[in-house]
């Protein structure tokens, strides 16, 4: 973001005291708090729902959550000359969760499920439809084609690198981790199945989206929650699954440490049995592969980088560990 966009706070009823870079941003200080200028790619219904998912958390009695504020034409997203898309939010004074710190893990942990028990919706939400996640069965098949595409590509190769060669090696463990999350899927959404089509039956439970330690400002004992951009009606376990696997790859799977996380959010939110299921599933599924497999394919083929080397080793080495605490998931 350049200073060019700057300009866009002319567009707010705002008195601006000083303004200083963030990540990707200008965050402000104006008398009534700090605001932040930053880039938007969603539509305006999108913005729409991402305020009306935090009015809801706000009415739980959950202040700190960035919501959207209108311009002085009452719009919450505003251009600039290249119709380039802003969005102007409320901030707040924190330091992005320390990964490191097992204390701060936990306490964003026990921040999410208290955020997933505002976050639901007891009437039919008029977004519901729009902005609805599509079936974990649907989504894992999708991948799937996609994990079977790139394998075909690389035996193809005549001339394998290094990277290549070790991605066709591996290729059939993680795949059968792939398959077997697929089945377990099937037979899951069989057993449950409540209305037909691509949708997730709609529940009125919402996710974050992307909830992960960027977005996450610890101040103290307080903690305001960021980036609502991914939200969506959706089976909230995703975004416990996610920040886990995060969390639990930077701590080499640590079990202990695992299981804490699981404590420390089902003291707050207790998991249907549905939910604890599908976390199992998603633990499961060889996520970071598969990701590694797309970054590689989407990358220039001519040449290819020794980092995914790096990490496909880093991944391989952390299997075992993986897998342990998968199994215990599983019980």
């Amino acid at each position: 973001m350049n200073d060019r966009a700057l300009k866009v706070l002319e567009q707010y009823d705002l008195e601006i005291i000083s303004t200083r870079r963030g990540r990707g941003s200008y965050i402000c200080e104006t008398p009534q708090g700090l605001r932040i200028l930053c880039d938007y790619s969603g539509s305006e219904n999108k913005a729409l729902f991402q305020n009306c998912v935090m009015e809801k958390i706000r009415e739980g009695g959950y202040e700190k959550v960035d919501r959207i504020l209108p311009n002085k034409e009452g719009n919450l997203i505003s251009r600039d000359w290249e119709e380039n898309k802003y969005v102007v939010k409320e901030w707040y004074v924190g330091r992005e969760c320390d990964t490191a710190s097992e204390s701060e893990v936990l306490a964003a942990v026990s921040n999410l499920a208290r955020l997933h028990k505002l976050m639901h919706f007891e009437e039919e939400n008029p977004f519901a439809t729009r902005f609805t996640a599509r079936l974990p069965i649907e989504e894992v098949r999708a991948q799937n084609a996609e994990l079977r595409k790139i394998r075909s590509f690389v035996r193809k190769k005549n001339a394998k690198c290094e990277f290549e060669r070790l991605f066709l090696e591996c290729f059939t463990k993680y795949y059968e981790q792939a398959v077997e999350a697929e089945q377990k899927l099937g037979t899951a959404q069989e057993g449950s199945r409540e209305k037909a089509g691509h949708r997730t039956v709609y529940t009125g439970d919402v996710c974050h989206g992307d909830y992960n330690h960027h977005h996450v400002l610890m101040s103290g004992y307080d903690i305001a929650t960021t980036n609502f951009e991914c939200c969506k009606f959706d089976y909230q376990v995703n975004d416990l699954y996610r920040f886990m696997r995060k969390i639990l790859e930077k701590h080499d799977w640590n079990q202990r440490l695992g299981m804490r996380m699981m404590e420390q959010y089902t003291q707050v939110r207790p998991l249907p049995a549905g939910e604890r299921r599908l976390l199992y599933v998603r633990m499961l599924y060889p996520e970071k592969f598969r990701k590694l497999a797309n970054h590689y394919y989407g990358s220039n083929k001519a040449w290819v980088s020794g980092r995914f080397l790096e990490k496909l080793e880093a991944l391989n080495s952390q299997e075992e560990k993986k897998e342990k605490f998968v199994k215990m998931l599983e019980k």
